[in-house]
């Protein structure tokens, strides 16, 4: 027979179980003490590991943890090694769950969390049923980092006359995130520019407006209104340019911006009328080779000069200008013996009759004989030891053959004002920038001030080099010509060091140097007489003389004034001294134009 049992009420229990083995904290990510670490070890507290075994892989998860990933401890360290397909990016001071990878298993190590959870609204009978939906108390064991490296976010606002500050704020309820087109790249940089937002990406640049919107009219034209929005429409700019991942190169004066896209191997400029190529002006293949090559690109803008300073650190040496002057040079010693010296590197900048100096060797004293790749052979026995620094210094600073160092840098300046690269730099600035109508850049951590009139002139950190300038003369390309004399107008004692035209294709016509007014300067019968360059009217003149050329075809070695060509190439330096032949680096040197006289060429 059939029971029938009457209850007053009904209740719906739900029984959930969370079963886990131990949490520990990681202790060491990394290298450094606070970036994620990259590979699949990491170490991690033993305290309260327990009976955890080393042969059994346990189910991890955590902060920084991919989801199904597993792990084990390496023997009876505190190593954990993760699974070898899994990269797991966790930083320092998480904590970390040690759960089995069989859930829900009689484990007697197992620490069982039971949570009984009632259904029903009030226990009644057939009150509305809770959901598995989600709750304000659940633990998320998903939890991990998601980079929108596409995405912006912002938060509440800042009023400080009423004291409201609601900057960590981000409230999910409201609109706070805007995106751009992730096929473009990661944001590397914001720039606000009065009411709107710059955005620039690895491959595009947007414009955005800030607290207002776009409509659109029937024929296409936009129209900004007023809108509950911080960041309204974007819109991208003509050209698929971008910053690339050098958000560093990236400088403001006005309404210009300046940066660079390595990976166009373009140098641009973003205006009022919207992009412009401007490493195109002359310099493609410069920045084409060179941009490829380059680790750190830096770029700011030089308020005095008002141009935009470029600096390219480069993983190979390239030729510096040419120039006379010999600077010093560093080298680091890989070992000595007796009167030889083999540097870690080779210098092809060391000449012969350089002097060696270091932290001992004060003295003019040991000087060079000759140099061999890496290897300086010096008229005297030297101890040095392996990796000390030791300089190579002319006292006749001013030589006579051009020299071109090796350096690994590229520092160039461009002006709006011809729209063009007007010049190179010998400084290698780790960063820089202009403040007051001062230009400041750094050398290491040290900072210093461009433009000091009281202090010498073409002395950057400490190191003087000459103004050098390269001018091509190719008037009438099609003209066999005959170069005869140059002229220039400029300050006094300008020289120059390097006068060729091509001949054949590894020859060259060379004239021999010409010095300036006052290096060339002699007296003969007691009148003053000019070996090179002689001032008339506030302009200097020189003859052009060439070299022996009897081992080129075609020229006879008896011509002995001009040279011949479709062009010509001479390199001007500059020498900064008094009528009495003494070097003065406060003295300022201009160039304001160059003529060569020739005539056509009658064989």
């Amino acid at each position: 027979m059939a029971v029938t049992l009457r209850v007053k009420y009904f209740n719906t229990i739900i029984l959930r179980q969370e079963p886990y083995l131990a949490t520990s904290i990681a202790t060491d990510c990394s290298t450094s003490a606070s970036a994620p670490a990259e590979s699949n070890t990491i170490n991690v507290t033993s305290s309260s590991l327990g009976a955890l075994s080393s042969s059994v892989s346990y189910a991890i998860s955590g902060p920084g943890v991919k989801d199904g990933t597993t792990g084990q401890l390496n023997g009876g360290k505190t190593v954990l090694t993760f699974d070898d397909s899994v990269e797991c990016k966790i930083e320092k001071g998480v904590t970390l769950t040690f759960s089995s990878t069989t859930p829900y298993v009689n484990n007697t190590v197992s620490k069982n969390e039971w949570h009984v959870e009632e259904s029903r609204i009030k226990g009644g009978f057939n009150e509305s049923a809770i959901d598995y939906g989600p709750k304000a108390y659940a633990v998320d064991k998903k939890y991990n980092r998601k980079h929108r490296e596409n995405s912006m976010i912002y938060s509440g606002i800042f009023n400080s006359r009423t004291g409201v500050n609601n900057t960590n704020q981000f409230s999910i309820a409201e609109n706070i995130t805007k995106s751009v087109d992730l096929a473009y790249g990661s944001i590397q940089k914001l720039y606000a520019e009065d009411t709107n937002l710059l955005i620039f990406q690895e491959n595009k640049v947007n414009g955005a407006l800030i607290d207002k919107d776009a409509i659109f009219t029937a024929e296409g034209g936009g129209l900004s209104t007023t809108a509950k929005v911080v960041i309204g429409q974007i819109t991208p700019y003509l050209g698929e340019f971008g910053i690339g991942k050098n958000p560093e190169s990236f400088a403001v004066f006005g309404f210009r911006k300046y940066f660079v896209d390595k990976d166009r191997g373009s140098v641009l400029r973003l205006s009022r009328d919207g992009l412009t190529e401007i490493s195109s002006y002359g310099m493609r293949s410069f920045f084409r080779k060179h941009l490829d090559k380059s680790i750190s690109i830096r770029g700011f803008y030089d308020i005095h000069a008002r141009n935009y300073v470029l600096n390219l650190k480069l993983d190979n040496l390239v030729k510096q200008n040419k120039q006379t002057f010999l600077t010093k040079i560093q080298a680091t010693v890989l070992n000595s013996i007796k009167n030889k010296v083999v540097l870690s590197s080779s210098s092809n900048s060391i000449q012969p009759g350089y002097f060696i100096q270091s932290d001992k060797i004060k003295k003019f004293s040991n000087r060079v004989i000759s140099v061999s790749n890496n290897t300086i052979t010096l008229t005297k026995n030297i101890n040095l030891r392996a990796g000390e620094i030791v300089s190579f210094v002319a006292t006749n600073k001013f030589g006579i053959e051009p020299l071109e160092h090796l350096i690994n840098y590229k520092t160039l300046v461009f002006s709006d004002k011809v729209n063009g690269w007007s010049s190179f730099l010998t400084y290698n600035p780790s960063f820089g920038g202009s403040l007051n109508n001062s230009l400041y850049t750094f050398d290491g951590g040290d900072l210093y001030r461009h433009y000091d009139e009281d202090q010498d002139k073409n002395t950057f950190y400490g190191v003087f080099q000459p103004s050098t300038i390269t001018v091509v003369s190719n008037q009438n390309p099609s003209l066999v010509k005959h170069y005869k004399t140059v002229n220039y107008e400029g300050t006094n004692n300008w020289k120059i060091i390097s006068l060729s035209s091509p001949a054949e294709d590894n020859e060259n016509y060379n004239a021999y140097p010409i010095p300036g007014n006052i290096t060339g300067r002699y007296y003969q019968e007691g009148s003053v007489k000019f070996a090179g360059f002689t001032p008339l009217e506030k302009k200097y003149y020189a003859n052009v003389i060439i070299k022996d050329t009897s081992a080129i075809t075609g020229i006879s070695s008896l011509t002995t004034t001009g040279i011949k060509g479709f062009f010509t190439e001479a390199t001007f330096e500059h020498e900064p001294l008094n009528n009495d032949k003494t070097l003065n680096k406060k003295k300022k040197a201009e160039l304001f134009s160059i003529g060569f006289n020739y005539e056509q060429s009658l064989y």
